[in-house]
């Protein structure tokens, strides 16, 4: 990986967290009667638009750096393996236990209080402590219920953990079918055609296998994309966005203006960093997994007192305000418990961080 694409990777990490955030204060999940409001609703779905691609571009850069070598062996694969049994499988159960914790005490001083488990912990049977780790909707059976750990945000460790351990049927189908592969990848990402179930999402395959075909193939993509000048990305940025407006209920131009949103981030990243106008701030950098692990802690509590907040607020633009106000606030407060536990627990935080 080139010295431009490895900043450009490290830079975004963290304003894709801040991205990742503004989906899960998204006021209209709570509130659907919010889309009646036509400035607030298309100010909100520009935001989403913009933001929903943090996901699959984090996928991407998880495939892209799992792969960087460009080559692979049994050692190599042990090798990172270890490495994310350190960064990833410790911090992800250790982030769930201390969630369940936070759970036991709401429910020792609320009995009533079934928040995400809908169960009282009481009534645990031995595999309901197993499947926090994995599959909450296995605790009450609910449909509804999201199938995945107690840490809900942790969906994407589930697919990173499959992901990892079929890296090297990953590796091969990659070398051996070679461009061959972008096809297949494309037939999966415009249909949709597997299942999503815990730690299989198609989405997470395709973004993480063009992540491993780059770093396979040796394809300095950014360079390809900055062939295009920055104005034309902001011109293809407004445009994918109204297209996809316009025509939201056709998921495959959806998915088409995304990837042209993806890659004008890429591209428009890489133009600022080499221009010197973007500096990558480190302390912000080795902050995102510790955000990433506690934000939901904020947002879930902000979102809970906005359903008491919105009928008093008429105004569009104002809503819209205190929508980007949630979103600051739940970033500085996890970027405070990340300095707080740094200065107490230095130790503790560094396994909880993932030793990043």
């Amino acid at each position: 990986m080139d010295t431009l694409t490895s900043r450009v990777v490290s830079f975004l990490r963290f304003p894709l967290i801040v991205a990742v955030i503004f989906i899960h204060c998204n006021l209209l999940v709570k509130n659907p009667e919010l889309e009646t409001m036509p400035v607030f609703y298309f100010l909100v779905y520009v935001s989403m638009k913009l933001v929903c691609i943090a996901v699959p571009l984090f996928f991407f850069i998880s495939g892209l750096l799992f792969f960087k070598e460009g080559s692979f062996d049994l050692s190599l694969f042990q090798k990172k393996l270890k490495r994310r049994f350190q960064t990833v499988l410790i911090p992800y159960l250790l982030w769930n236990i201390i969630y369940f914790v936070i759970l036991g005490i709401m429910q020792l001083i609320k009995p009533d209080n079934l928040l995400i488990l809908h169960k009282h912990i009481a009534d645990f049977r031995w595999q309901d402590f197993l499947w926090i780790f994995w599959d909450i909707s296995q605790i009450t059976g609910l449909a509804d219920d999201q199938r995945a750990c107690l840490v809900g945000a942790f969906w994407f460790l589930q697919c990173l953990f499959v992901l990892f351990l079929a890296s090297p049927i990953i590796y091969y189908l990659i070398k051996y079918l070679r461009h061959f592969i972008l096809a297949i990848l494309g037939i999966l990402y415009f249909t949709d055609y597997i299942p999503e179930m815990p730690g299989i999402q198609c989405n997470a395959i395709v973004y993480y296998m063009l992540g491993a075909y780059c770093s396979i193939m040796h394809i300095d993509f950014i360079s390809i994309f900055r062939r295009i000048p920055v104005q034309g990305h902001f011109l293809l940025m407004i445009v994918a966005i109204l297209v996809s407006y316009w025509l939201n209920e056709n998921d495959t131009v959806y998915n088409i203006t995304d990837l042209f949103l993806q890659a004008a981030v890429f591209a428009f990243t890489a133009y600022m960093i080499e221009h010197q106008r973007w500096k990558e701030n480190r302390y912000l950098v080795s902050s995102v997994f510790f955000v990433f692990a506690v934000h939901r802690l904020f947002s879930a509590a902000l979102m809970t007192v906005s359903c008491y907040l919105i009928p008093s607020i008429g105004n569009e633009i104002v809503l819209y305000l205190y929508y980007i106000l949630m979103v600051i606030l739940t970033v500085v407060a996890s970027l405070a418990v990340y300095q707080l536990s740094k200065r107490c627990l230095p130790r503790t935080t560094n396994v909880l961080n993932g030793l990043r």
